[in-house]
């Protein structure tokens, strides 16, 4: 659909990829524990196949030429 309108795709990225396979949610609430896992989410996000087996993702583009 995207390139129908002419933009140049761009990188995409994976939301989620490893939020959402713990099934411990009280943990995600202590601190620490969360900012290691954000760590490991942005760590994550755009490097193969992570991408792919996340919860959703993100794909960015940009105008195209003409």
């Amino acid at each position: 659909m995207l390139r129908s309108l002419g933009p140049d795709s761009g990188p995409r990225y994976g939301i989620r990829t490893v939020c959402d396979q713990l099934t411990d949610e009280a943990r995600k609430y202590e601190p620490a524990y969360y900012a290691d896992l954000e760590r490991r989410e942005l760590a994550l996000t755009a490097r193969h196949p992570y991408p792919h087996t996340a919860r959703l993702f993100q794909l960015t583009a940009r105008k195209g030429q003409g």
